[in-house]
């Protein structure tokens, strides 16, 4: 799980704002492991969800 979390964390810091979609691609995770993980780690505070429509961007907390 850790390692997941890892993974999401390290894009998002080599590219700062990233679309769920393109997220997935770029960490290799299918889009319903990715959203779950995501959740926990918003959850948590580390990352931060901006939604414009349908459309949901996400970037690390500052």
């Amino acid at each position: 799980m850790e390692d997941i979390e890892g993974k999401i964390i390290e894009v998002l810091r080599t590219y700062g704002e990233v679309n769920a979609t393109r997220l997935a691609r770029l960490t290799g995770l299918h889009y319903r492991v990715l959203m779950r993980h995501l959740t926990r780690l918003l959850e948590d505070g580390v990352v931060e969800e901006r939604r414009f429509g349908r459309l949901r961007l996400f970037r690390l907390r500052k």
